[in-house]
Parts: structure tokens; sequence; C-alpha cells
């Protein structure tokens, strides 16, 4: 029987149809809520100095290693900057994720609500924020215990007693807030290490140029400094030339200073047995870590725990030589 050439058009309407419906119903199609393969991560810093150098290069090396995409913003201290950053991240260029380093703990609570309100997972790192309740995960160094273990290596020093200035961050910065309460904490009751001086920097290096400046004029016995960031080590040691105070370890004139983080300043301060001793921020596993929380949450797997601190590693005229490989600002040394 021959069909017309309406009824063949008819069939094969019908045909199309019924491989349309087979389509729509997911057979060779993604479902929508299928977490991609790779992923891209927006990385929003405060600032780059040679701490943030290093904790990029983590970052990347473990994105890398998990076949992610990074899209990387600096906010150059300026809070406001850094929350439309992160705001072009997340709505213009669809970040699956956000690692950030806060520059303020406080005002990137508009960031983290965003993100939550977009499903993007949030990740803070270096600097805790005040927004505990919707960040996916958090991992910082423990602060207080760093306070703690440069205030050992005050208590260490025999001889002299030690009159101690002691610098401190800036108070929007937790690790700032942290180092000050566990240095003072550790030192309290001790009768051979004094604080007489305390100058506040909010990490601006020429604060820090122009109080260690006029703390020793105000107060000559001081010999020994604690400096909370290596980041600061550069304006002390102009405060103390300055002074005619900078001399070596075993010179008369030398300042015992004990700084935080371990970058090349420090390292090469250590190595040059012109400070004392350092605690080493321990970086690389900070981006490790970032980046593994980051992928999970995206793969929609439950991140735990939801904060983790990592101590510092102290390093000191001891054993630097056996020590300084572990550390990130000591390549080379």
């Amino acid at each position: 029987m021959k069909r017309s050439t309406g009824a063949r058009c008819l069939i094969a309407a019908t045909a199309v149809l019924a491989l349309a419906a087979c389509s729509s119903s997911g057979v060779g199609k993604t479902d929508a809520n299928t977490p991609p393969k790779t992923i891209t991560i927006g990385v929003s810093f405060d600032l780059l100095n040679a701490t943030r150098q290093a904790e990029k290069s983590a970052i990347q090396d473990a994105a890398t290693a998990a076949g992610d995409k990074v899209i990387f913003d600096v906010a150059d201290s300026d809070a406001q900057k850094q929350a439309s950053q992160i705001q072009d991240l997340i709505e213009t260029q669809k970040v699956n994720a956000v690692i950030a380093i806060a520059q303020d703990g406080q005002q990137i609570t508009s960031s983290i609500s965003l993100a939550k309100a977009k499903s993007v997972p949030f990740i803070a790192i270096d600097r805790a924020v005040a927004d505990q309740q919707d960040i996916t995960f958090q991992i910082t160094g423990d602060p207080v215990a760093d306070g703690g273990l440069a205030a050992q290596e005050f208590t260490a020093a025999s001889g002299t007693p030690l009159k101690v200035l002691e610098l401190v961050g800036g108070l929007t910065d937790q690790n700032a807030i942290g180092r000050r309460d566990g240095f003072n904490a550790a030192l309290k009751g001790n009768a051979n290490v004094t604080i007489v001086s305390q100058v506040p920097t909010d990490w601006d290096p020429s604060k820090a140029l122009d109080g260690t400046s006029n703390a020793l004029q105000k107060n000559p016995g001081i010999n020994a400094i604690f400096i909370p960031s290596d980041f600061l080590l550069p304006s002390v040691q102009s405060a103390l030339k300055s002074a005619g105070r900078q001399a070596p370890i075993g010179d008369p004139k030398h300042v015992l200073i004990v700084t935080i983080d371990g970058d090349q300043n420090g390292c090469a301060a250590l190595k040059g047995k012109t400070i004392d001793a350092d605690i080493a921020t321990l970086v690389s596993e900070f981006g490790k870590q970032a980046v593994g929380a980051a992928d999970n949450a995206v793969a929609g797997k439950t991140v735990s725990p939801k904060t983790a601190q990592v101590k510092g590693l102290p390093l000191n005229q001891a054993n630097f030589a056996t020590t300084n490989a572990q550390v990130w600002g000591c390549a080379g040394s």
C-alpha cells in the first residue's frame, strides 16, 4: 500500500519527537546537578607581600594538582575594593568557590553572605573572619600559640634582664590580636622579662619605623624587641641602625629580636645572626587544605572539621641549620 507524502511526514515528525523525548529523559545528557569535574576558584587577597606570595603559590600548586583553575585578585589593603572584587568573582565570573584572606574580618561578612546566597562555598585562610556560621571552611595559623612560642624565646635567654619593646599589628586582624595576647600571657609574672613599651603599627611599615625610633629614644634601656610579623622587620632594623643599636648576636650592643612568619627577611636575618628567633608560619598547609575544602564542597561533600589552626615552627640560632628547609622563606638559606 502506498503512503501519501503527508503520512510519511507525520511518521518522520513522530520519530523526531520520540528521540527528543528520550533525550529529555536524560539519555546522553549531563544532569544539571552534577558537579563539574574541573572547578574555578576565585582567590581574593588583602595585599601581596612576601608571605602572601608564598600563600598564593601554595594555592596555585594545590589547584594545579587537583586540575582546578584559579582567578586571582588582590585588594591593595582596601576592604571595599575586596568586597567589589569578590562580588565580581561570584556574580560575573561565576566561580565555583572562593578562597579569601580578609582585609577586615568584620567587613568581609557581606561577601560571605553573598557567597551563601549564591551557593558558592567560601573558604577563609590565614586571617580569621567574624562570620564563622556561614563559611565553608577556615584555616589559619594559631596566633595565640605563636605569640606564646615567641615569648618562650625571650624567657629562654639567659643573663641580663630583658626590657622589651613590643610591636602590635592591626587590631582588625585576629592574627595581630592573638599574637599580642599569647605573647603577653606567656610573659605574665616573669620577673626577668618586662614589656616597657608597646607600639601600635596597624601593619604599616612607616608606623613601625617611627614607633620603634621613638621608643628607643624614650627608653634607651630597651634590649629586646618582639615583632609580630617579618613584614615589619626591615622597619625595625632601620630604626636600630639609625639609633646606632644594630649589632649581631654576641656583640654587647645586640638587641634580642624575635619575629613571626618565616619569610625571606626573617630567614636572612637568622642566617646573618642579627635576630635570635622566628616563629615560622606553615603557609603551604593553608593552600593544600583550602583547595581540598573547595573541591569537596563543590562536589557536595561535607567539609569537616569546619575550622583548623596550624601552629608555627620555632626557628632559632640553635636549630636553624637543621630546620630551615621546612620553612617557605628559607629556600636557599
